[in-house]
């Protein structure tokens, strides 16, 4: 089939010539384009086994449609497709000013939140920092509201928070008294992993467990690395342990989903709303020969029980949902149950 004999062919390069070989630049062709992108995914891709694809069949319905003379948006179009098998959030395929999506329905779903509400509507008194990442005030009788908007940002690398992160603290301490929080990742699509964890650290009590990680790395579909386990512990002396909210809705998405299991592993948190939108792999970007690009999910993610929450999302403990005019009619449903559960 076409989409091994390129790998024969770098085998007998490097066996004959015995020393670096320069060859020109890969085809851009329409054919050499589908197999790159196929062969992206056959060979770096973490959800095939989870899933339950047959990405040879997905090959072999596809490859017949793409020849020497398939235009740019017909082969567009044919990929965009392929992603669509995948039902992946953290997949996409962008070139000449297009771009596909692999979770196409919750991309497009309704978003039944609206950040500028709340403001109005229940905070009354509120202050942004972080960049205006971060927002907080109180809600119903004192308690504490933090809405985080992203966890993108910082200027550190690994657990070095240095950036807007830090000013969680900022928000927290100006909310310690309160008798109650709810931690606001609505419409949050994530960010940095290591934002996650300095986050939950603040609301942390004891060393806990939260999410189990392999890597792809192999020719095989379940090639992965040795498990790597994430704790969140606390990175402070006097962490919020008062009764916690999170609530989440299917657009908190990636780092907003890690920073969830990560707060739901204590005693003193409780989550609320809907399911997350089931996008916590790490993913990593690729080039085509043609220069458009695309992205790839290259990790397993689990819960340290084992269960997988990639596609179908976070169920919260208590769910909570705004209704279809809930917004139009200026009432946030989902805050309102986070407060009367918190004030009971």
């Amino acid at each position: 089939m076409r989409r091994r004999w390129w790998w024969l062919v770098a085998v007998w390069l490097w066996a004959g010539c015995g020393q670096a070989f320069v060859g020109p630049d890969p085809s851009s062709d329409p054919e050499a384009v589908f197999d790159a992108f196929w062969e992206a995914y056959d060979r770096h891709y973490a959800h095939f086994g989870l899933k339950d694809i047959d990405w040879d069949g997905v090959y072999d319905k596809y490859a017949p449609q793409i020849g020497p003379h398939t235009t740019d948006e017909q082969l567009f179009e044919i990929l965009g497709e392929m992603l669509l098998q995948l039902e992946d959030g953290h997949v996409y395929l962008v070139g000449d000013e297009r771009r596909a999506v692999s979770n196409r329905e919750i991309r497009s779903a309704r978003r039944t939140f609206d950040a500028q509400l709340v403001e109005q509507q229940y905070l009354g008194v509120s202050k942004e920092t972080g960049k205006g990442n971060i927002v907080y005030g109180r809600v119903g009788r004192g308690l504490g509201y933090i809405r985080l908007s992203t966890l993108s940002g910082g200027e550190g690398f690994g657990l070095d928070a240095r950036g807007w992160i830090e000013d969680i603290d900022e928000a927290i301490d100006a909310l310690r008294d309160a008798p109650g929080m709810i931690i606001d990742l609505r419409n949050n699509g994530g960010g940095r992993a290591s934002n996650a964890k300095f986050v939950g650290s603040r609301f942390a009590n004891e060393r806990r467990s939260f999410l189990v990680t392999r890597s792809r790395n192999g020719p095989a579909h379940d090639d992965f690395s040795a498990p790597r386990t994430w704790h969140v512990e606390s990175a402070t002396d006097d962490p919020y342990v008062a009764p916690v909210v999170v609530l989440t809705n299917r657009n908190t998405f990636s780092a907003a989903e890690w920073l969830t299991l990560a707060l739901r592993q204590f005693d003193h948190v409780v989550h609320m709303g809907t399911q997350t939108g089931g996008g916590l792999a790490m993913f990593l970007p690729r080039e085509l020969p043609n220069g458009w690009m695309h992205t790839v999910s290259v990790q397993d993610t689990r819960c340290p029980l084992g269960r997988s929450y990639e596609r179908i999302g976070i169920t919260p403990h208590r769910y909570s949902i705004n209704g279809d005019r809930d917004i139009d009619d200026e009432r946030d449903r989902m805050l309102e149950e986070a407060i009367e559960f918190l004030q009971n």
